[in-house]
């Protein structure tokens, strides 16, 4: 079981905030089995700000298979939000597990890269630094350093599963 909390991050963004804002502290522990069992739980739907329609509207959705989100309210999610669909995604067992010591190796080179460049500032990917990373991965292909041409290699995957991509088809797109 699921506890309330962790049932209404699995709404659409606006949703989410509106419940997790109206939800009694008790829902950090209480247990909810579906969504929809969790927002009946959650708060009385008359005393929120949005009304006892708005809420019975959300869970007709949940309850019919109605309730989906737009791309719009899809981007920048890093997974489905379809509970069978998540489980295709098994980052630990099919990540983590495989591949332990290239991730410890990665990851020390991104704090060194924010040591280099940002040392006064947390650890964080600054974008806007270098964008040429398929030109900068075969400099690091050529001379063997397998731990840069990693970071590129995701460097380059996450900024085209965001749509920030620069390359499309090997030319510039901007």
């Amino acid at each position: 079981m699921t506890t309330i909390r962790n049932q209404l991050v699995k709404l659409k963004p606006a949703h989410r905030d509106a419940a997790l804002t109206n939800m009694k502290p008790s829902g950090m522990k209480t247990t909810a089995s579906s969504i929809q069992l969790a927002i009946n739980l959650a708060f009385n739907w008359e005393e929120s700000p949005e009304g006892y329609d708005f809420w019975d509207g959300i869970c007709f959705e949940l309850t019919t298979g109605t309730y989906h989100f737009t791309a719009e309210e899809s981007a920048g999610r890093a997974f489905p939000t379809d509970a069978a669909e998540r489980k295709a995604h098994p980052v630990y067992s099919g990540f983590v597990k495989y591949f332990p010591h290239a991730i410890a190796a990665v990851s020390h080179l991104s704090y060194k890269g924010n040591q280099q460049h940002h040392p006064d500032k947390p650890l964080h990917w600054d974008m806007g630094k270098s964008t040429d990373e398929l030109d900068a991965m075969m400099r690091h292909v050529i001379d063997e350093d397998w731990e840069q041409v990693a970071w590129r290699a995701m460097a380059n995957l996450e900024r085209k599963l965001t749509g920030k991509c620069r390359y499309t088809n090997n030319n510039l797109d901007k």
